[in-house]
């Protein structure tokens, strides 16, 4: 386990470098009893819609309704309602919130309940107010101060409740499950989203679980990207289900199909036809989940070469051509792990040289099916 507390280590310090950028503060509102809509530009620009969004379900919501059902629950009068609600879902988030409320889909909740809305720096303050222990996750801070507070004390705190679904507004949650779900997890590239997700289902006469559901439209987008040879677009759809994997703590599958990213990605095969130049392929992406895997499973260096071997014998067919070995390309996966860019540079340099010296454009695209890399900076290259 000692390259996993290294790597994890590493990895640890190069974040300590990253500073996330400052958010300019919204001018707040406190009058009405809605969650405040964000300022409106000065024009109001057309969004293209799904055409789905905008067909009313079984029950008379719309789609971004549904959404807006979860997305509401636990929110105070002061939230700003989110821009995708008009973007992506075509709806006016304050109106259909309104409507939400007129036909009961959605409540306010208790003053209890609106301690969930608080900040854990706040619940620690109340806690403090009578020499109560502030240790504990947030559940346990409001679970403390519902054990050592009496209602009128918490009222004290809270100015304003909080909303949640009402039994019909979990009714239609439920009815709708797959909605809220494809929205939180949409893969932002067209394949998994709450639109395909309501088309998907359609085609079935049961419940299909959201798991199947991902996993379904996953397996059609990349056998259509396997004909099209879009080897970018493949290894894409690879990565959405790692990290689906990952999220249902599948995490040795998981870890496969991170290790069939990184062939991808190492291989110099994209959505053209021209191989990459090494110029453009490097450097390499980061490989946390890599890493954060191995340390999940304590996997030992030797159980890793076993992995990767088996995941190499399974993914290099799918591939016309990798620049490297078996043996170079997990040298290469520990070296990235490393952040080792000069010796990463060195196997590709060598990787290029090989290519350049057993083929010419001709005789590469006659047997792989793609043309040899050319280089956008000639002058400049680190490599020619």
């Amino acid at each position: 386990m000692g390259i996993i507390n290294f790597l994890k280590k590493a990895w640890k310090e190069s974040e300590k470098h990253v500073t996330a950028p400052s958010v300019p503060k919204q001018p707040s509102s406190s009058s009405g009893n809605t969650p405040r809509s964000k300022p409106a530009p000065k024009y109001v620009p057309e969004y293209e819609i799904e055409p789905i969004y905008k067909q009313k379900l079984a029950n008379g919501l719309l789609p971004g309704e549904i959404i807006l059902i979860d997305w509401i629950s636990g929110k105070t009068s002061e939230a700003p309602f989110p821009r995708y609600f008009e973007t992506t879902y075509g709806i006016n988030a304050k109106r259909s919130f309104n409507k939400l409320v007129k036909e009961a889909y959605v409540g306010e909740g208790t003053t209890m309940e609106a301690l969930g809305s608080f900040k854990v720096p706040r619940l620690k303050e109340i806690l403090k107010s009578k020499n109560l222990k502030v240790s504990g996750k947030k559940a346990d801070l409001i679970a403390r101060i519902e054990e050592y507070f009496t209602d009128v004390e918490i009222e004290s705190y809270v100015d304003r409740n909080v909303y949640k679904a009402t039994a019909k507004g979990e009714e239609a949650l439920n009815e709708y499950y797959y909605i809220v779900p494809a929205h939180r997890f949409d893969t932002k590239d067209g394949v998994y989203n709450a639109a395909n997700a309501i088309r998907h289902v359609k085609k079935f006469d049961y419940n299909p679980p959201n798991g199947d559901i991902s996993w379904g439209l996953f397996q059609l987008a990349y056998m259509e990207y396997a004909k099209e040879r879009s080897y970018g677009l493949m290894r894409n759809v690879i990565t959405n289900k790692a990290a689906q994997l990952k999220r249902e703590e599948k995490y040795e599958t998981s870890l496969f199909h991170y290790l069939r990213v990184f062939i991808f990605d190492t291989s110099g095969l994209s959505n053209g036809r021209h191989l990459d130049h090494p110029d453009i392929l490097l450097p390499l992406p980061a490989n946390k989940h890599i890493i954060d895997l191995m340390e999940i499973l304590e996997m030992s260096e030797n159980e890793l070469r076993e992995l990767f071997e088996n995941t190499w014998d399974k993914t290099r067919n799918e591939l016309p051509y990798h620049y490297l070995t078996l043996d170079e390309c997990y040298r290469c996966l520990l070296l990235s792990m490393e952040e080792n860019k000069e010796e990463i540079e060195d196997l590709y340099r060598d990787a290029y040289k090989r290519l350049n010296e057993k083929y010419d454009d001709v005789s590469f695209y006659e047997t792989f099916g793609v043309h040899i890399p050319y280089n956008p900076n000639e002058r400049f290259s680190r490599f020619d």
